[in-house]
């Protein structure tokens, strides 16, 4: 089982490496930091503000036991986890991630006898609850960012028809598919229990994180300070949405050759490995029996980790 090692090892660092890269980008990410800060501020009015700023705070540490709302660190892990998994607490995560990092890792120290690879065992159990966190994460915000042009006409449409702002978000909750539904669901809800609804809309867009939504609010909060046809204004906006993401589905397209590259640099070394190791037995000896040839592997592992992440970078086109 020592041809495992090397190959867990890569395995661990890049699971590692991307996680601890996508949570760091989502805290120190500027553009929404600065989408929210206009957000809060376009009321004009202290009170406003300060009900917008209570109601951010607590949406960010409902649910959370007060030693954990103090880390900037479980606040952002607890909002991940709201946006994949709304009906499951901030502890029962840690709990099962806790189970699975000392299951997995005293699994391997026993299987192949080794404290090196019980510890790379316990990353890897520690990290997959956050990995499937971060992949429905992001399912459910493509699938936000694909409803919403839709949704923003159907607004525009009962405007149109003479309906007031807050019966076009209680039709839209009614009326529109999931994810989007929930989050106007709750928004509309909110107003009904008596929240402004400028701070209503100020929440959603915390939640949702989307430009292209923010945009929405912004628009939204404007038109009813200054006036004007918001259903026209809603109307640029959706085909505005619509562009975007038709350059970024062609962006994409055109990066998908860099993209199966990475995976192929990835894969290829691992399958020459077992390839040669099966024609010619001592060359794995050679590789896996001495410290030379670890430190060897373990050199190329890490290059081949750098080498998948620069190409990302490289294919990855914001729009």
């Amino acid at each position: 089982m020592e041809e495992l090692f090397p190959i867990v090892v890569a395995l661990s660092v890049a699971m590692l490496a991307w996680g601890l890269g996508t949570l760091v980008m989502g805290l120190m990410k500027g553009e929404k930091r600065k989408l929210t800060e206009r957000l809060a501020g376009t009321s004009g009015s202290v009170g406003a503000a300060g009900t917008s700023a209570s109601i951010v705070v607590q949406s960010e540490t409902e649910g959370m036991p007060t030693f954990l709302a103090k880390s900037a660190l479980m606040r952002a892990l607890h909002r991940q986890l709201t946006h994949a998994y709304p009906e499951t607490s901030l502890l029962k995560f840690l709990g099962l991630s806790m189970t699975l990092c000392v299951a997995l890792g005293l699994v391997l120290l026993a299987w192949m006898d080794s404290f090196w690879m019980g510890l790379v065992g316990a990353m890897l159990g520690g990290y997959l609850p956050l990995m499937m966190v971060l992949k429905k994460k992001n399912k459910r915000q493509r699938q936000l960012a694909m409803q919403l042009p839709e949704a923003l006409e159907f607004l525009q449409r009962v405007l149109r028809a003479g309906h007031s702002l807050s019966t076009g978000l209680a039709m839209m909750a009614d009326e529109l598919p999931q994810p989007l539904a929930a989050e106007f669901r709750r928004g509309y809800d909110e107003h009904s229990l008596g929240q402004p609804l400028d701070a209503c809309l100020r929440e959603m867009a915390r939640r949702i994180e989307s430009t292209d939504f923010a945009f929405f609010v912004t628009a939204v909060l404007i038109q009813r300070q200054t006036g004007g046809d918001l259903s026209q204004v809603l109307g640029n906006i959706s085909g505005m949405i619509r562009q975007r993401i038709r350059l970024q589905q062609y962006v994409r397209a055109k990066t998908a050759e860099g993209r199966f590259t990475g995976y192929i640099l990835v894969c290829f070394p691992v399958l020459m490995f077992f390839i040669a190791s099966s024609m010619n037995p001592e060359y794995k000896k050679n590789l896996l029996g001495t410290s030379s040839g670890l430190t060897m592997l373990s050199i190329a592992a890490a290059l081949v980790v750098l080498g998948l992440i620069t190409i990302r970078k490289i294919t990855t086109v914001k729009v």
